[in-house]
């Protein structure tokens, strides 16, 4: 950051919103910075611990509507994870992760505050879908926890870790958090129909996410192949069970992802079941 700002409007002592000449309007947040400070005036760019540029007008409406009502503190320490966050990112985080992580963690405390208990179903299956956005964001909570006057659950690290994935990814936060809800959809059908039970926390279990996982990643990438009827005939009649539930499965991803896929171009699934159910 280099250059001064001219001050728009003080948001509170630690935040206000100024005028650049080459990004137009900024939001500029640190310790400090708006305290004692007025419109007109300019801030130095050593004065600054963050900058960013909100270019969806609607989203700057609502981050500005939003700093007005927090604690300043909390939105420093906010500030803090994110910064430590795209610390240890290979890809810059989109600033709308300002926005949307400090809304929810906003609504989180009011929460707890109110005594409203959060769950969180998909915790597992997120950890398992996105491992390094999880450890992140146990960290972030971490930090939080030992700031706040309230403790966030560990039901928060896996919403945490779908805003980090989908600021990192850019993808809406909506399709992330229908991964982790779709494997366990995926999971409930192999249980039920396989006749199964598991331990969610178990070692079986992961496998079984991570290789659900896999699957998914396929059905995106529609890399799918062909197969023989010689095939379909095989499994069908060796593996009858096995081949009743894959083709649920299947079904299920066909109707999310849009696709016209049978067991028969995924036998390794059928495969996979034998193993898994005996």
């Amino acid at each position: 950051m280099n250059g001064t700002y001219r001050i728009e409007k003080v948001v509170n002592n630690n935040v206000v919103i100024a005028q650049s000449p080459e990004l137009n309007e900024v939001i500029l947040i640190g310790k400090g910075i708006g305290f004692g400070r007025k419109k007109g005036q300019h801030i130095q760019a050593d004065a600054i611990d963050k900058l960013f540029v909100l270019k969806d007008k609607e989203e700057q409406k609502q981050y500005r509507e939003l700093l007005s009502d927090l604690d300043e503190a909390l939105i420093i320490h906010i500030n803090e994870i994110i910064r430590m966050i795209q610390r240890e990112l290979p890809k810059p985080l989109y600033e709308r992760i300002h926005l949307a992580l400090t809304d929810h963690i906003h609504f989180a405390i009011r929460r707890l505050e109110q005594g409203i208990e959060i769950s969180n179903p998909f915790l597992t299956e997120t950890e398992m879908m996105f491992p390094n956005e999880f450890h992140l964001a146990r960290k972030a909570v971490d930090y939080l926890n030992a700031h706040l006057t309230v403790e966030l659950p560990e039901a928060e690290i896996g919403f945490v870790a779908l805003h980090i994935y989908s600021a990192s990814s850019n993808q809406p936060l909506s399709e992330m958090n229908e991964h982790p809800q779709l494997v366990s959809e995926l999971v409930e059908i192999i249980m039920e129909k396989g006749n199964v039970s598991l331990n969610r926390r178990s070692v079986e279990y992961m496998r079984l996410v991570s290789f659900l996982c896999e699957l998914i990643d396929r059905f995106q990438s529609t890399d799918i192949v062909n197969y023989s009827p010689k095939l379909s005939d095989v499994l069908k009649e060796e593996f009858e069970l096995c081949y009743t539930v894959s083709s649920e499965l299947i079904n299920v991803l066909n109707q999310r992802f849009n696709t016209h896929y049978k067991a028969e171009q995924l036998p390794e699934v059928v495969f996979y079941l034998q193993r898994f159910i005996k």
